[in-house]
């Protein structure tokens, strides 16, 4: 979460504002290809390891033909868009940054963290974390010198995914004996053709939470997509942080919720009340210190007021997702799936057109008001679907 502070002043400093806005360009890029390669993995496969984790067997399948329909993924991921990069001038024009940052999906294709979380073995989730980012924050620190290489900031990051979590997934093998061997091409086509739904509607989530850096870049050009870049990436902190805390309370919520409605629903209260309180106090220090904390990101001292207020407004996006996020908790707990994937559709494609038309007429400050705009329609849309399963629960506590 913290590995962007330590790189971010110096790659602005060395490539710029620009360079660094083309760096968060192909990060996104690869990011929305990461939605495709994990297909459901951290949903559906964790709760898959998670029950059979007892089982030897079952786990091994499991994680084989997960991996190997990852696999197909993949290829066709890399075979596709490498023509995109060729062929479409937005990419073209810098083929080599997001050929380069192909390597991120390579990385995240190797990821066990999926795994590690079905079967709730934290530290080796630490432990792959911490070594891919160190490798990357040492690679940055000792490579990146001068404006052109900004092209080679996502290649690091890969690079540390790979080796990061290559290590994990030895160890995860070698661990619980786990053979390279006896891969089900049946089962892995079955994966795909399964979750396709529920994952077109993941992919669709990635694009809403990566895509807009691409379309201001498209829109306003590298140095705006550099400023949002500044501010998304602080805000992604924020948001990273959430979507860990959804993962790692989501299981007990639904544990809690299936024994006795009225319970799960205190415990979901407790967790998610407490972080939004705790959360709304380090935004608050945010807020205050914003000026300070884009002179630490080398940002020039007289572009700081502009930049002062965008910054705060981007603010309202994550303290707007700490809502958001728990209602989609209970959306899967109550299996709303199907109108999860098409609220998810829907509003990922108004997006779209809401921060075109926005960033082109009010430019920085429009692109973060069609993002707050759109996580303030998902609450109430999230809330309605839920208030029937509160209504029908409350006539059954109470009879």
């Amino acid at each position: 979460m913290v590995s962007p502070l330590f790189v971010m002043p110096l790659i602005i400093l060395k490539c710029g504002e620009d360079g660094f806005g083309k760096v968060g360009v192909g990060f996104s890029f690869a990011l929305i290809l990461n939605g495709i390669i994990d297909y459901g993995s951290y949903i559906n496969g964790v709760k898959e390891i998670s029950i059979n984790r007892a089982d030897h067997t079952v786990i091994e399948a499991k994680l084989k033909a997960i991996y190997l329909s990852k696999l197909l993924l993949l290829l066709a991921v890399v075979a596709v868009f490498s023509v995109v990069i060729v062929t479409v001038p937005f990419f073209s024009k810098d083929k080599t940054l997001f050929f380069l940052s192909l390597s991120i999906v390579v990385g995240q294709f190797i990821n066990p963290q999926w795994f590690f979380q079905g079967v709730e073995n934290f530290k080796w989730i630490s432990l792959v974390n911490v070594t891919s980012k160190l490798i990357y924050i040492v690679l940055v620190f000792v490579f990146i010198q001068q404006k052109s290489d900004y092209v080679y900031a996502n290649l690091f990051f890969g690079i540390g995914a790979i080796v990061g979590n290559s290590i994990g997934l030895v160890w995860l093998f070698n661990k619980y004996g786990f053979s390279f061997n006896h891969f089900s091409m049946p089962e892995a086509l079955a994966i795909i053709k399964e979750e396709f739904s529920f994952s077109v509607s993941q992919y669709f989530l990635s694009m809403y939470q990566f895509f807009p850096i691409i379309l201001i870049s498209y829109v306003g050009g590298d140095f705006m997509a550099g400023q949002f870049r500044v501010i998304d990436q602080i805000v992604t902190i924020f948001k990273t942080y959430l979507n860990m805390f959804f993962y790692f309370v989501y299981s007990n919520v639904c544990y809690e919720l299936n024994l006795n409605f009225k319970k799960g629903i205190k415990v979901w209260k407790q967790y998610n009340g407490l972080n939004f309180v705790l959360l709304f106090a380090v935004l608050s220090v945010f807020f205050f210190c914003s000026d300070w904390i884009l002179t630490y990101f080398k940002i020039e001292q007289a572009r700081i007021p502009l930049m002062s207020t965008y910054f705060r407004f981007g603010l309202l996006v994550p303290l707007m997702v700490s809502i958001s996020q728990p209602l989609r908790q209970l959306m899967f707990a109550f299996d709303e799936n199907k109108v999860y994937i098409k609220i998810t559709i829907a509003t990922t494609i108004l997006n779209f057109v809401l921060l075109y038309f926005l960033t082109q007429n009010m430019g920085l400050k429009g692109a973060f008001l069609s993002i707050i705009v759109i996580e303030i329609f998902i609450i109430l849309l999230y809330l309605k679907i839920l208030n029937k399963h509160f209504k029908r629960n409350a006539v059954y506590i109470h009879e």
